[in-house]
């Protein structure tokens, strides 16, 4: 069990009321994540809407990112998306901002890829990449498990050093890190599970509610290193787990961004289609969650 725990925020993209995003509040809210104590950010991930915003927003919401962390914390940006050149591509122009890594998603379709089929194309997107990656496991969204055959090969890849596993099976997620070398990084992305996978030997997490609740889950990482587990799953159970299920029911991007605008950390809850705003009564049943 590690000493110490790495949290990372997938970041949200802030936006106006009237759809497009405010580069002017995402520099506001990483000022706020980073003097929470995060110690990365991930910028262009599933909270943060990536397939949503246009290649130009892409970058400018990973360009805005590096440069309002100004080296305080490092960023990984995610460079999502379905086609090897379309990938590289973003993965060059995270490069070419100033991103410290990059997150990669499997194609997300297209239908069940076999392992081999996977590695291939992690391999083709990955091959003389300019920027160390991580590979993400997020089957409800993907449509497809990434399979632990796949990432046990990709972890001998010169340019893979680590996954974020979001699906929330933590047999899964034993098998990556008993089928990975120590120095592969396995962080969580499924927040209800954050406790147990770091008693299991995480490296950290990569979680949507470090948006909300930070001091839970460096509360959760103490207790874990020091080896008070009644203290963690009292910080998992009474903060951590009543917000995640509301966010599983109801959507984490819309349910983050009501958040913070509920708490004047950005200006606007609004979240692009097909996402929908939260608002009424479920707003009402967030705040009282957060209460």
């Amino acid at each position: 069990m590690a000493d110490s725990f790495d949290l990372r925020c997938p970041v949200v993209t802030p936006m106006n009321e009237d759809g497009s995003v405010d580069l002017d509040g995402l520099e506001t809210l990483v000022d706020y994540l980073v003097s929470s104590g995060i110690d990365g950010l991930v910028p262009c991930g599933t909270t943060g809407e990536f397939s949503a915003l246009t290649d130009e927003e892409r970058r400018a919401v990973v360009e805005t990112t590096v440069d309002a962390a100004a080296e305080r914390v490092p960023v990984m940006a995610g460079v999502g998306g379905t086609a090897v050149g379309e990938v590289r591509r973003h993965v060059s122009e995270a490069e070419a901002v100033g991103a410290d890594s990059v997150l990669v998603v499997p194609p997300y379709f297209g239908g069940q890829s076999s392992a081999d089929g996977n590695e291939a194309f992690f391999r083709a997107v990955l091959d003389d990449s300019p920027l160390p990656a991580y590979l993400y496991n997020i089957p409800q969204t993907v449509g497809q498990e990434l399979q632990v055959d796949a990432v046990a090969e990709l972890a001998d890849h010169d340019s893979v050093v680590g996954i974020k596993d979001s699906g929330g099976d933590l047999t899964y997620f034993g098998d990556l890190l008993r089928r990975t070398p120590d120095d592969f990084e396995v962080h969580q992305g499924w927040d209800a599970a954050y406790l147990p996978s770091l008693a299991m030997g995480a490296d950290g997490g990569i979680n949507a509610l470090s948006h909300v609740c930070p001091d839970a889950f460096h509360e959760v990482a103490e207790a874990v290193a020091g080896g008070d587990l009644e203290r963690a799953r009292r910080h998992q159970r009474e903060t951590i787990d009543p917000v995640f299920e509301f966010c599983r029911d109801h959507g984490f991007a819309p349910s983050v961004k009501a958040a913070l605008a509920h708490r004047d950390l950005v200006d606007s809850g609004t979240v692009r289609p097909p996402l929908d705003s939260l608002r009424g009564e479920a707003f009402d049943e967030l705040v009282t969650v957060l209460d």
